[in-house]
């Protein structure tokens, strides 16, 4: 999971040495101060004593510290990740309820492997577009986003979140976001290397969008409005991408270099 600092950057603290939960940290980093949660760069030590970086999401609202809104946040993960071609953008997540300390009210946390990377609306076009395999990985994942978005649409259930995080940006991003431009989206993500699979490009916003939860005309706006122009501005990104293989990459649409 990649993340970086929300709005205005606090002075980073790590987690307390003293506490309960089921991971032995080593040290931590905290990125994102935001929204509903809490993320951190963790280092961890597993059960062989082996070194492993992750990123440890602590859910701050404590509504959603229940076991209703954990296990909702669980299955709308799952349908994620089982979804055809969609699931292999879904890093896979650990959930859990703890305390931070003893002293600590119980929270919800989940847990994710750590990819360096960023988000690709901080991303120029020549940083994203400069790897052909990439972008058969965007197209892969935008023609997967359009069929989850008519799925969900179709059967009235929530849908991945494909916008943009509220946070101090640039015009040109929020008028993109505003639009439902994936290309200016905060939660697909393109990692500095591929991983074993040889995959950079993931999709990091695993988690039921609150707002749905709890307002029924936010809902009513994501599905019938949000959705339908994601669809369409999916469509065009992947237009754009086409065109970028054929002209700069000497690739015909539908082939596909080897990686």
């Amino acid at each position: 999971m990649g993340v970086e600092s929300f709005g205005k950057k606090e002075k980073s603290f790590s987690l307390p040495e003293e506490n309960t939960l089921p991971l032995r940290i080593k040290d931590s980093e905290r990125l994102v101060d935001g929204g509903e949660s809490t993320v951190w760069k963790t280092l961890t030590q597993d059960k062989n004593q082996v070194d492993k970086m992750v990123a440890l999401k602590q859910v701050r609202k404590e509504v959603f510290a229940s076991e209703e809104e954990m296990k909702k946040s669980q299955e709308f993960y799952k349908f994620l990740k089982n979804f055809p071609e969609f699931g292999e953008f879904v890093p896979d997540t650990l959930y859990f309820k703890a305390k931070l300390t003893s002293d600590s009210d119980p929270q919800a946390f989940c847990l994710q492997s750590f990819i360096e990377g960023e988000r690709i609306d901080r991303l120029k076009d020549e940083e994203i577009y400069n790897d052909p395999a990439v972008i058969h990985q965007l197209l892969d994942l935008s023609g997967a986003a359009i069929k989850i978005l008519q799925e969900t649409r179709e059967n009235k259930t929530h849908k991945p979140d494909f916008m943009w995080t509220p946070e101090a940006g640039k015009w040109r991003a929020l008028l993109g976001a505003w639009l439902a431009d994936p290309r200016y989206s905060s939660n697909i993500f393109i990692a500095n290397k591929p991983d074993k699979e040889g995959r950079r490009v993931f999709f990091i916003d695993t988690g039921v969008n609150a707002q749905e939860r709890t307002n029924k005309i936010n809902e009513l706006h994501g599905r019938y409005i949000v959705s339908p122009l994601g669809e369409a501005q999916f469509k065009r990104w992947m237009e754009k991408m086409k065109s970028i293989l054929e002209e700069k990459f000497q690739e015909l649409p539908g082939e596909k270099q080897s990686q």
